[in-house]
């Protein structure tokens, strides 16, 4: 019989940045977005690096269950859907502006 696996919670790994000095004339929200996608975009990349090595020390015989495999893959595929429904939205927001009449 196999054991249970005990259950940790899972902290999100996109982190809302904090907009800084919001009153200097060089920060605007366009670059508070920018920023957020920006590391919206490398967290999901990490994660997906992370999933990627660690597929391939389970295929190797390293002392990694598949449970983590999976949670590894799972947090993957959603950061990445996530990153790619933020996008889609800010296009659609994009065309949106564009096609109002002035």
């Amino acid at each position: 019989m196999i054991p249970p696996v005990p259950v940790t919670p899972i902290q999100p790994s996109i982190q809302t940045p904090s907009i800084q000095g919001a009153t200097s004339a060089n920060n605007t929200s366009s670059s508070g977005f920018s920023n957020f996608l920006s590391q919206a975009f490398n967290q999901a990349n990490q994660l997906s690096n992370t999933a990627d090595n660690m597929s391939a020390q389970y295929a190797a015989g390293a002392p990694v269950s598949v449970q983590q495999v999976m949670i590894a893959q799972q947090k993957a595929s959603l950061a990445l859907e996530l990153v790619v429904q933020v996008r889609d939205r800010a296009v659609s927001a994009y065309q949106s502006i564009m096609n109002m009449q002035i």
